[in-house]
């Protein structure tokens, strides 16, 4: 067969699976592709997730769906669905306006739709009962429809179009159990698990897609009047904060250090954030089996560790504070599977013991909290803080 009749037939054959093209005889047959069919989308699941209790009393899935639109046509996302996939039980739907919060292109821009070639993830949190079984595999089905790019009156009507594909296992891993990486009470857990903040801040570092801050938390510490900050929002002492003991979650090794990092003025996020200094003054400790341990927007001068170090749990590391890219005086946490700030994947964790106070809610000009009782017990074991959780660490 010559150049000219090879390319011919397989753009006969391309053109035949473009445009629908079949073959009645083939009806009537039983063959190894018989089942086989075009689909809109390319589905990709991220690494096998880890299970891990909330202080909302759930246990939580949390892993990316990368979409890939491979059509030459618009596709819009209606709806994604979760399934056990050895029972079909469906364990999590989102369709809808509730869609645009976990589905982002690749870029982080906030989408319902995917152009020719266009790829978003979907940020999923399959959230279930305490007590139920675990699925040992999750697949997903996710329903499009075709935008149709061409004037017409009236508009034809809309294809749409559901597939089931990436089957995910869930890992037999537990979540690391550690200790609390601060000391004392009013400590409030800001951006924490399931959605938006950390959770969809993904980076291409290095020609990877890395997710270090899927479980991070921002702390802020209220006083006993449950204020943020007492006197002016742009000065860094006066948030309860400031200055507070960051302290070793387990025993380890001090894996790196930066420190020198200038501090901020509160009240903004700064204009001049890059790659590298987005974490300011930072401690990452080693502690084994490939889990790290990271401390962000440290008080520069403060760091009482370097790199080599062996520390003990409780040790202090250094002082809470306000350099990187940040607006107001924190502590950053969060453990990942590699020794990179942001060149890594996040990996769940809980906290061994912690008291919940309450649930934050909008603060007034002067910085008060308004905060909210919680139900469930007081006294929690082997669980990882929700968003605007308030918790007292123990003594130590």
């Amino acid at each position: 067969m010559g150049r000219t009749t090879a390319t011919f037939a397989a753009a006969c054959l391309m053109w035949g699976l473009a445009h629908g093209a079949g073959n009645r005889a083939l009806d009537e047959l039983s063959f190894a592709g018989e089942r086989d069919r075009d689909t809109p989308l390319v589905l990709l699941a991220s690494g096998e997730p880890i299970p891990f209790r909330g202080s909302d009393a759930r246990i939580h899935l949390d892993y990316e769906l990368i979409v890939t639109n491979a059509r030459k046509t618009p596709v819009r996302i209606k709806s994604v669905e979760v399934l056990n996939d050895a029972t079909g039980e469906v364990l999590a739907s989102i369709e809808g306006a509730p869609l645009k919060a976990v589905f982002t292109l690749i870029n982080r821009d906030v989408a319902d739709r995917l152009e020719p070639a266009q790829s978003g993830i979907f940020w999923l949190d399959v959230s279930l009962p305490e007590g139920a079984s675990l699925p040992r595999v999750l697949a997903h089905r996710v329903t499009t429809e075709m935008v149709d790019g061409r004037s017409a009156t009236p508009p034809p009507p809309a294809k749409t179009e559901a597939q089931t594909a990436a089957r995910l296992r869930v890992s037999s891993q537990r979540a690391l159990v550690v200790g609390p990486p601060l000391e004392g009470t009013g400590w409030v857990a800001l951006n924490s698990c399931c959605a938006g903040g950390h959770r969809q801040s993904g980076f291409p570092v290095n020609g990877q897609y890395f997710v270090a801050q899927r479980f991070a938390i921002d702390w802020m510490k209220l006083d006993e009047d449950r204020h943020m900050y007492k006197g002016s929002e742009t000065v860094n002492r006066d948030y309860p904060t400031y200055g507070q003991n960051a302290i070793a979650v387990a025993d380890g090794k001090v894996a790196s250090v930066l420190d020198g990092l200038p501090e901020r003025v509160s009240g903004a996020l700064p204009g001049d954030t890059t790659l590298q200094n987005a974490s300011g003054n930072h401690v990452i400790l080693d502690l084994g089996g490939g889990r790290f341990a990271f401390y962000a927007h440290l008080q520069p001068g403060s760091i009482q560790v370097r790199k080599g170090d062996h520390v003990k749990r409780g040790q202090v590391l250094a002082k809470a504070g306000n350099s990187g890219n940040t607006s107001a005086p924190h502590l950053h946490f969060h453990i990942t599977q590699g020794p990179g700030p942001l060149s890594a994947q996040g990996l769940p964790y809980v906290i061994d013991r912690f008291d919940v106070r309450g649930m934050a809610g909008d603060s007034n000009d002067r910085g008060q909290v308004e905060v909210h009782p919680a139900s469930g017990p007081r006294a929690r074991r082997a669980e990882l803080p929700m968003d605007g959780t308030m918790v007292d660490f123990p003594a130590r």
